[in-house]
């Protein structure tokens, strides 16, 4: 009987528990069914953030910057014209030294050409004296004549006029003549002297070496001139057409400005102008070769004397001053897209594609003839991931309407025309 009383409490135990879950569950779902739900708002689209340019029309002049080898404009190696021992040289006989036009460099001992002038003026005055004593002959021979030539050949005639013998001494004459230059000519070329304004970049001889001809041994100076050098530049045969060339594309030539960044502080510079242009391209890179002209390399001038000299055989960064570019507008190189497009934000503040052909593109920047562009365009400076024609754009500044800001790209400096 117990047994049956325990187990009637357990199954009525039971009951309940299931009851009160039931009733749960049923709250349960009716709150998850009847609970108060928030409204959904519609998302507002998000309108890029832009930076925009306002070009201004101006004028411009390409700067094209190349490489170059200094060389010397003029130069000459000095030998001696005749044979002799060095007695005397120049205190500027040095490597480096400078030498004026007509300055004495090397003397050659003079006292074997001393003598041989002397003798040759002696054998002049000998030959002068021949002449005038046979003319004094010719007036007793035409006399001769006068009286005794009837009949004569013309060969007798021209005997008895003693015509050979005037001959004869008019031709020792002249020969006494140039052996008298000669003589001269050969004293005077014991001076080795400076043809130009020079610098001294070799030599060879000390007071005291015996120099033989021009046709063997080194030369005795070797000298390049002091008025200009040259700088040999080589630059891609596009460029060409930037540049006043005289002789190629007209008769003005480019202004260049010369750097040397090794050996130059870092403002310092040359002016030079562009003198010609070779007429051929190098053998493998087909690179144009242009001559640029400085004028007082060495800064030898007192205008000049606070400029920095130039150096032969260095090598030096150009910059050519191009034909100039008129009313055409600058824009940075990162607002141009595919090398042929730029973004335009038109009066409706959406967006626009416009297709343009760069007239110049180099350090950073790009040039527009200002006809390409609509009257008081807006030229979008920054990036946009996906741009779509006509999409909706905000110019940085006004944050009236939800925006998503969008910034440039950083880009180094090119240089490409």
């Amino acid at each position: 009987m117990n047994r049956d009383n325990s187990l009637r409490k357990k199954g009525s135990f039971l009951i309940s528990c299931l009851a009160i879950l039931i009733v749960a569950g049923g709250l349960s779902g009716y709150w998850l069914n009847h609970q108060p739900r928030a409204a959904r708002k519609p998302i507002e689209p998000t309108i890029p953030l832009v930076e925009t340019i306002e070009p201004l029309v101006t004028d411009f002049h390409p700067r094209i910057q190349a490489f170059g080898t200094v060389m010397a404009a003029h130069s000459v190696s000095l030998n001696a014209r005749v044979q002799g021992i060095v007695v005397s040289t120049s205190e500027n006989y040095i490597e480096g030294g400078l030498v004026k036009q007509n300055e004495e460099i090397v003397r050659l001992d003079p006292t074997d050409y001393e003598l041989a002038l002397e003798q040759a003026q002696s054998e002049l005055a000998r030959a002068q004296f021949n002449l005038k004593l046979e003319l004094g002959q010719q007036a007793v021979a035409k006399l001769e004549y006068e009286m005794l030539g009837q009949g004569l050949d013309q060969l007798g005639t021209e005997l008895v006029q003693r015509k050979p013998h005037l001959e004869a001494s008019k031709a020792a004459l002249r020969s006494a003549q140039a052996a008298y230059q000669q003589a001269k000519l050969n004293l005077q070329r014991t001076h080795v002297i400076a043809p130009f304004d020079a610098a001294i970049i070799e030599r060879n001889s000390e007071i005291g070496t015996k120099i033989s001809t021009a046709a063997s041994g080194d030369p005795l100076v070797k000298l390049v001139a002091t008025e200009s050098f040259w700088i040999d530049v080589s630059l891609p045969v596009e460029k060409l057409r930037w540049i006043d060339i005289p002789g190629f594309n007209g008769e003005n030539a480019s202004t260049v400005k010369i750097e040397f960044e090794n050996g130059w502080k870092p403002n310092e510079y040359r002016i030079g102008r562009v003198k010609k242009l070779k007429v051929a391209v190098e053998p493998e890179g087909r690179m144009a070769k242009l001559i640029v002209e400085v004028d007082d390399p060495l800064s030898l001038k007192p205008g000049n004397r606070h400029k920095p000299a130039l150096m032969l055989n260095t090598l030096v960064r150009v910059e050519i001053t191009g034909k100039p570019l008129q009313r055409v507008v600058q824009l940075p190189e990162t607002a141009l897209h595919d090398g042929r497009e730029i973004w335009l934000m038109n009066d409706s503040q959406t967006l626009d594609i416009a297709k343009v052909t760069p007239r110049w593109i180099g350090q950073g920047s790009f040039y527009l003839d200002a006809e390409q562009l609509p009257s008081n365009s807006r030229v979008v400076a920054s990036n946009l991931p996906t741009p779509v024609p006509g999409m909706r754009i905000r110019k940085l500044g006004d944050i009236s309407e939800p925006v998503m800001t969008s910034h440039a790209d950083e880009a180094g400096d090119t240089y490409a025309d």
